[in-house]
């Protein structure tokens, strides 16, 4: 770049010295003014020649040539420097920088990621399939009405429907404001080619050191909402979050950490939320495997974008409208297709499945579940008047450490060998990777698990906590039917290798077609591999960990709230799903006859309708439960035994499988395939 610079100057050094030249001699040699000697001189240079002044005597057609001969070449040079200048590679990014520098500075209340790699790369890719989506959902949302005034035409309507939808498209760009998330977005990173890789996606990026003050000064900190952590080393995180904190005591942080037992420090440091991508993951997994229809109705409202309907915190501040009214006096589901699932009091505690009675009170916050489209709205009515924004409560959490549990009995291989033999129903933890260890350390040894591996050193540390622990490889049909997987309930598989993965999938979904699979992805190439193999749930770390990262920054008093009801022993709360089987007493009535919140301090939250994915949010109290649905119910831990019993009509019963939908005629067709790529994949 500074030889480009260097030749600009030498250029227009030459220029304004031959022109000077050519004035001059024009007016010495002809006796021309000086504005007809600069003319000429400009017209020669340029070869323009119009032919209404001419040089006329030999010797200023002799001074013209010489003119000719230097100053074209002197202009030639001038030019190709300007345009090297003006449009290089780096002259042009130096333009996009201050671009980039004047938006972030028109910024306000923003988010800022720190750090680059495959949890960055992750977040920012749900950042934008977002963005797609909530404009795609906000532009059908106001052209419904149009398209259904147009559908009353009689014949042709369609092809004008196209022309005018996309009319209409271009208006809402041009006239509407549709700021989403990306907007937005700033994005700090010491990688270079990320950084012009993120660029040429339309995100704001400022090239350099995260914990380097002047840059967090200048992407904005000081004004940003939100700040999300994530470089490669725990140390570099850490100093990070200090330097934000240092700089904005308001500042929301969210950190990730590879080694958990950085998370105190961490948070000491000034974060305010602190996560770990592996124990996130296990935890969905958890959640996954053991209950699955809550998993799903949780993930159906946080993380699946494509779904129609989606929860949204509703802080209520002063001179808000709905202060002092009731949740039913609200209408949220006349008027918005909504319901609210919780509350976040003022104590910053919270009120699962409030009644429609529950008086709302100031510095609430409504956990509500709306369609998209409808979330907008819904925040313009709990706003106070004048105000266009939702507030940002920047509470700190602390890090609950959960002690892992442990029975005084140890049993021995063969002892669990014959435990096994007996058991029905249960759960097979299957997997010797640092997911699957963080997952058994949540379980408790007294429910129906089996854990299976093939480290020794693992199962020692299971059978010591007091699990019933198979040793063996988990390929076998004959390891995997020590372990009941033809008796039991779901499995949980995570390992290492890919084609183990594979291969165990197969396996035991081969032993059993009534079986819950789930098993973690180490790649984004083995998510469809691993589903043709015949899992019901595949799980990516690293995606399940971006989204906790978006949730925990965007929406924290969501992320509270999951954590407080999901399966919390300090609250003693947790999310049960009761199955109606055909034969459930509970089938006919309505909730209100249940009587839940009166018996148990229980509340349906939710309800998977019989056979099919699709969920009702928040149901009213009139509503008539149904054959094969599923209850999403937040319950004390204590009740939770007594519930199950009333509801199934037996203590020990369980659901007949807790798969969704199968097909008993399913084959393992290119299965073998499959493998042999995996294998080739892994020899090279």
């Amino acid at each position: 770049m500074e030889d480009i610079r260097r030749q600009f100057r030498a250029a227009t050094i030459l220029i304004l010295i031959i022109i000077p030249i050519g004035v001059l001699g024009y007016m010495a040699i002809e006796g021309r003014t000086w504005f007809e000697a600069f003319y000429m001189t400009v017209i020669t240079l340029t070869t323009i020649g119009f032919g209404d002044i001419v040089p006329k005597s030999p010797l200023a057609q002799l001074f013209t040539l010489a003119l000719v001969f230097t100053g074209l070449g002197a202009l030639a040079f001038f030019l190709s420097s300007s345009f090297a200048l003006l449009f290089s590679v780096e002259a042009m990014a130096r333009r996009r920088q201050m671009r980039n520098k004047r938006k972030i500075g028109r910024l306000d209340r923003h988010y800022i990621i720190c750090g680059s790699g495959e949890m960055v790369d992750k977040t920012i890719s749900y950042v934008l399939n977002g963005a797609r989506i909530r404009r795609k959902q906000y532009r059908d949302s106001q052209f419904q009405p149009i398209e259904s005034r147009l559908r009353r035409i009689p014949g042709g309507a369609s092809g004008l429907i196209g022309l005018v939808r996309k009319l209409f498209a271009l208006y809402l760009k041009l006239f509407h404001d549709q700021t989403t998330l990306l907007d937005l977005l700033v994005v700090i990173t010491e990688d270079r080619d990320y950084a012009e890789h993120l660029r040429s996606a339309g995100i704001l990026v400022i090239f350099g050191d995260p914990s380097d003050d002047a840059i967090l000064l200048s992407a904005g900190v000081a004004r940003a909402r939100a700040i999300v952590v994530m470089q490669d080393q725990d140390a570099e995180n850490l100093l990070t979050v200090l330097s934000a904190r240092n700089l904005s005591s308001r500042l929301y942080i969210t950190a990730e950490v590879v080694d958990e037992l950085m998370k105190l420090k961490m948070t000491k440091a000034g974060a305010n939320v602190v996560l770990a991508p592996y124990e996130a993951a296990s935890q969905f997994l958890n959640s996954a495997t053991l209950r699955p229809a809550v998993n799903d109705f949780f993930n159906s409202i946080l993380f699946d974008q494509e779904t129609q309907h989606q929860i949204t915190q509703l802080e209520v501040e002063s001179s808000s409208p709905w202060i002092g009214k009731r949740i039913s006096d609200l209408q949220l589901a006349e008027k918005y297709d909504a319901g609210v699932i919780g509350i976040r009091l003022e104590t910053t505690d919270f009120l699962h499945s409030p009644a429609g009675s529950r008086i709302i009170n100031e510095d609430e916050t409504l956990l509500c579940v709306a369609p998209a489209p409808m979330i907008p709205l819904l925040q313009g009515e709990c706003l106070p008047q004048g105000r266009n924004e939702m507030s940002f409560a920047t509470f700190q959490r602390l890090v609950q450490s959960r002690a892992a549990k442990q029975l005084d009995q140890v049993l021995s291989l063969e002892e669990s060998e014959k435990a096994v033999q007996e058991m029905e129903k249960h759960f097979v933890i299957c997997g010797d990777d640092h997911i699957i260890e963080s997952a058994v350390h949540f379980l408790d040894p007294a429910r129906p698990f089996v854990l299976l591996t093939n480290d020794a050193a693992l199962a020692e540390g299971w059978q010591a906590r007091g699990f019933r622990v198979i040793l063996g490889d988990s390929t076998r049909d004959r390891v995997l039917r020590k372990a009941g997987v033809e008796r039991a309930q779901a499995i949980m598989i995570s390992k290492s290798d890919r084609a183990t993965a594979v291969l165990t999938v197969i396996s035991a979904r081969s032993i059993s077609k009534t079986l819950l699979v789930s098993v973690t992805a180490t790649t984004d190439d083995m998510i469809n591999k691993l589903w043709r193999a015949g899992a019901d749930r595949v799980v990516s770390p690293f995606h399940v960990a971006a989204q906790f990262v978006l949730l925990a920054t965007t929406r924290p008093a969501i992320t509270d709230f999951l954590q407080h009801v999901l399966y919390n022993e300090q609250t003693q709360l947790e999310t049960a799903e009761f199955y109606m089987e055909d034969d459930s007493p509970w089938i006919g009535k309505t909730l209100g006859q249940l009587s839940l919140e009166d018996r148990y301090q229980a509340g349906v939250i939710g309800i998977r309708k019989a056979r099919r994915a699709d969920f009702i949010y928040a149901p009213p109290i009139d509503y008539t439960v149904q054959p094969f649905e599923v209850l999403i119910v937040v319950t004390p831990m204590r009740h939770f035994d007594k519930m199950r019993l009333e509801a199934s009509g037996h203590i020990d019963r369980r659901p007949a499988t807790l798969r969704l939908q199968f097909d008993t005629s399913a084959s393992s067709g290119g299965t073998r395939d499959m493998l042999r790529e995996l294998l080739e994949q892994q020899d090279s």
